[in-house]
């Protein structure tokens, strides 16, 4: 009976050691996940700083490209004008020397 209750008493003791070593473990655990935690906190909050410099400096970008883009189309504007100008006078021109030819051509049917 001896060896009976050596054993036994050397089960209950592993399974208080083991019961410690969990809680140990458990503990150890906790603290992984709260450090894990705190660092996801930290990029998350890294991150949105982030992003907010970025949407800041975008927009700063693009309305000076908008300013450049403004000046552009103006430029662009004027040239049409011009050339609008250009192609009126020579449908003019051309519409002159079509009525020139027509009354020339109807002179001539007319003698």
């Amino acid at each position: 009976m001896g060896n009976i209750s050596n054993g036994m008493e050397s089960i209950c003791q592993g399974i208080m050691n083991s019961s410690a070593e969990r809680k140990k473990d458990l503990e150890d655990l906790k603290n992984q996940t709260e450090t894990i935690r705190d660092n996801a906190k930290k990029f998350i909050g890294d991150c949105k700083k982030s992003h907010k410099e970025m949407a800041k400096n975008l927009k700063e970008d693009l309305s000076k490209n908008r300013e450049g883009l403004i000046k552009d189309v103006g430029l662009l504007r004027k040239d049409f004008q011009k050339s609008q100008k250009a192609v009126r006078s020579d449908i003019e021109g051309a519409s002159k020397n079509w009525n020139e030819m027509n009354e020339t051509l109807r002179g001539k049917k007319a003698k």
